[in-house]
């Protein structure tokens, strides 16, 4: 969670000109809400007035600041913020759409096998993915790892799958690699969904044009 300490830095360096490492859209919205910054901001400008006009009476900040910052924010922040939630809840619904599929899958394959120990293997990783994502629906700050993870059965999966086909041994399962894929697909939205704001960020730093 951003700090005052932080929003009031980057109330400093935008009436300085500064770039301010922050999402302007998050600045004024945190600013509307706080009184703590929005005082903050409201003596900078003050302060900033007398520098360069040294008249006393410039000092007055404009009588409807709130208004002024909702009327420039509303719009963009919103829309982001609407965007973000979308996109999150569509992501939670699918990773619990997948963790149920490999809930499925691994009751077939006990169902169907047996107790081999091999069986029992397979089936134990399969509830065990089905566990992650679920939690990584709850908590989609720890998306990365549990990325990691399919994303390596996606690959060896898919690898196995070309090596049969081309030689012809076994029988391809469709599942094994489509059920990785969709699971890697589901976390890969959700992560965006989550983190997109943070990147964005980072990339207008990147770019030089924090506005």
């Amino acid at each position: 969670m951003i700090s005052h300490e932080e929003i009031q830095a980057a109330l400093s360096s935008r009436i300085d000109g500064e770039p301010t490492g922050l999402d302007d859209a998050i600045v004024d919205a945190h600013v509307s809400g706080c009184d703590e910054c929005r005082a903050f901001l409201d003596r900078s400008l003050a302060l900033d007035r007398q520098l360069h006009a040294g008249s006393p009476a410039q000092l007055a900040p404009p009588v409807d600041l709130s208004a002024a910052i909702l009327a420039g924010v509303d719009d963009e922040w919103r829309r982001f913020s609407r965007r973000r939630e979308l996109g999150l809840a569509v992501g939670r619904i699918a990773l619990v759409t997948m963790a149920a599929v490999w809930v499925v899958w691994a009751v077939r394959l006990i169902v169907s096998g047996g107790e081999e120990p091999v069986i029992a293997s397979t089936a134990s990783v399969r509830f065990g993915v089905a566990l992650a994502l679920g939690f990584t629906a709850w908590r989609p700050q720890q998306i990365p790892g549990v990325l990691l993870i399919v994303g390596t059965m996606f690959t060896f999966t898919l690898g196995f799958a070309v090596r049969d086909a081309v030689l012809g041994m076994g029988q391809f399962e469709l599942a094994g690699v489509l059920v990785p894929l969709l699971s890697l697909a589901a976390l890969v939205w959700t992560w965006v969904a989550d983190r997109g704001g943070a990147w964005r960020r980072a990339w207008r730093m990147l770019d030089a044009n924090p506005s």
